[in-house]
């Protein structure tokens, strides 16, 4: 308990401080700025009373009210406060743009407590999710940062060195941490100087020089034993007729096989490219064929909420339905055979005033 006191206390604190950089693609409301400064001055009580009563005026259906929680969980006075507003950000407004980070602080609420498989539950719904997120080298630094805990550092060095490539050149805090955090994994090119390569019989190399030689005179080989010395000796002292005879069969016994054997050498490499062709095509073909691109623009933790809104999007002429027999339960517009399709059809949607994204689902969904 003491433990999760003091590391909620820490989380808690910082995210004050983290939520403006974290946001910096969106535009934040000056009131939420002006709470966030009350807060960080000391002024609590005045920045959480500020909030609140931008809740209190606001309509649960509009636009600032998901980002007012978000704000109201990051200044939140306690872990408790801060995790329940922050739960209801992400079960009620999974397409508000504050759901991803949301979801991150769950993580690290989750991890301070000690539940590491809670926390890896949340972080890696960030990539299943929201793929195009700009959370997604945080995640999977907090990702690997659970795995370490969990003393599983294979994969936790596989999740540090993903989120060292996907930070960005400007995120120099982030690629501090992950940097700092990937001491932790084993140095490659010492794993590699410490396998020591096979010992080489140099007795058994032959210089290019030495096997050229070997063809065109195959019979310098056997010069340097004394039985050849005296062959080669009577050799010399027969008469000049026998040496032509001897070099007339010489030239003729290897021609007769280079010559059948080269013409032939063609055939198979030629049959193996056209197998290789056309096995290659039906596993493309498969894999096109087995998905389709859907629009999701929206994710529920119970079966109903996704219902209802499938229910009500096809009232007003979507082609919807609900993905998934476990949570989260997506809420998918549309089958469509490639990506443009799709990206048209989302373009349609948000000229509706809806959000969402191009996913690819199994065409069983």
């Amino acid at each position: 308990m003491f433990r999760w006191g003091i590391l909620a206390g820490a989380i808690a604190s910082c995210a004050a401080t983290m939520a403006i950089a974290q946001t910096t693609t969106r535009p934040t409301d000056p009131i939420f700025v002006r709470a966030q400064a009350l807060v960080s001055d000391g002024n609590g009580v005045a920045g959480r009373a500020l909030i609140d009563s931008v809740l209190a005026a606001t309509q649960p259906g509009a636009r600032l009210y998901p980002e007012a929680l978000f704000w109201r969980a990051t200044l939140a006075a306690n872990a408790a406060d801060a995790e329940s507003d922050y739960k209801h950000l992400v079960v009620d407004y999974p397409l508000a743009p504050q759901a991803e980070d949301a979801l991150l602080r769950l993580a690290q609420l989750e991890l301070a407590r000690g539940d590491r498989d809670g926390a890896l539950a949340h972080l890696q719904r960030i990539p299943r999710d929201y793929p195009r997120s700009k959370s997604l080298a945080r995640a999977s630094y907090w990702t690997a940062r659970v795995l370490f805990e969990k003393n599983d550092i294979p994969n936790a060095c596989a999740a540090n060195a993903n989120a060292l490539a996907r930070a960005g050149a400007d995120e120099i805090e982030l690629r501090n941490q992950i940097q700092y955090q990937g001491q932790r994994c084993p140095p490659l090119a010492a794993s590699v100087a410490s396998v020591k390569p096979p010992a080489i019989d140099t007795t058994m190399l032959t210089p290019p020089s030495v096997a050229a030689n070997a063809v065109s005179a195959p019979t310098t080989t056997v010069i340097n034993t004394p039985k050849a010395t005296k062959a080669v000796d009577t050799a010399r002292a027969k008469s000049a007729g026998d040496t032509v005879a001897a070099k007339s069969v010489l030239p003729t016994s290897p021609a007769v096989p280079v010559t059948k054997t080269e013409p032939a050498a063609p055939a198979p490499a030629a049959t193996v490219a056209k197998s290789a062709t056309t096995a290659a095509k039906p596993v493309t073909s498969a894999s096109s064929s087995n998905s389709i691109y859907s629009v999701q623009v929206a994710a529920y933790n119970h079966k109903p909420d996704a219902s209802k809104l499938a229910a009500s999007l096809v009232k007003r002429g979507y082609a919807a339905r609900v993905d998934g027999d476990i949570v989260p339960f997506r809420v998918r517009i549309g089958r469509y055979s490639s990506e443009g399709e799709a990206e048209k059809a989302l373009a349609k949607i948000k000229a509706k005033h809806m959000s969402g994204f191009v996913v690819r689902a199994p065409k069983g969904e």
